[in-house]
């Protein structure tokens, strides 16, 4: 199991959530952004990215790739 993990794969994202809050982005204003974050079945590795801007719930999961 552990030599399964240094294998490249395809990431299966699981306990995917998608929050929209506030966040400063990097011009320095406040906007409201989607925060979304994800765990691997597979390996376990997790996922946090931030889009400064409000996207939909099915364009978020189509973008965590």
């Amino acid at each position: 199991m552990k030599l399964f993990s240094l294998i490249p794969h395809a990431h299966r994202w699981h306990r995917i959530r998608i929050a929209r809050k506030g966040a400063l982005c990097p011009a320095g204003r406040v906007r409201l952004s989607t925060h979304i974050s994800a765990c691997c079945q597979r390996c376990g590795a997790r996922i946090h990215k931030i889009y400064y801007r409000d996207v939909s719930d099915e364009q978020a999961r189509r973008w965590l790739g």
